[in-house]
C-alpha cells in the first residue's frame, strides 16, 4: 500500500495543475530526473492513462508558451519524434532551435496527452 502511496504521490507531483494548449493537455512539472529518450518515452506512458513525451511539433508550441505554461527547470527537452534509430529530435529552450540528440543521451521531459 506505502509503495502505491509512493507512486501516486510522485505521479500527481508530475501533473499537478495541467496547462491546456490547442489540442494538447501539458503536466505541470517535468520528470524529476534527466533521461535517456527511450526512459522518457515510457515514463511519460506510465504516468497514466494518454500521457505521452510530446512530437516535434508540439514541444515546438510548448516552448513557444514556455513562459505562460512555465516550470521549465532544463534548457534541453525530449520529443517522442525520432529522427534515425540512433537520435531524436529535441528542443534547446535556451534559444529557439530544435535539434537532434543521441536517444542514449540525458536529457528532461514534459509530458503531454491529446485532448478529446
Amino acid at each position: 500500500i506505502l509503495l502505491f502511496f509512493n507512486l501516486f504521490t510522485a505521479v500527481s507531483q508530475i501533473i499537478g495543475t495541467t496547462y491546456k494548449l490547442d489540442s494538447i493537455e501539458i503536466a505541470q512539472f517535468d520528470l524529476p530526473d534527466e533521461v535517456t529518450w527511450y526512459n522518457a518515452k515510457r515514463e511519460c506512458k506510465e504516468l497514466g492513462k494518454g500521457w505521452r513525451l510530446p512530437t516535434k511539433g508540439e514541444l515546438e508550441k510548448i516552448y513557444n508558451n514556455r513562459d505562460l505554461i512555465g516550470n521549465f527547470v532544463s534548457t534541453n527537452y525530449w520529443s517522442s519524434s525520432s529522427f534515425s534509430s540512433e537520435y531524436a529530435w529535441m528542443q534547446v529552450f535556451a534559444h529557439k532551435l530544435i535539434a537532434i540528440s543521441l536517444k542514449e543521451g540525458h536529457l528532461n521531459a514534459r509530458a503531454v496527452r491529446t485532448i478529446k
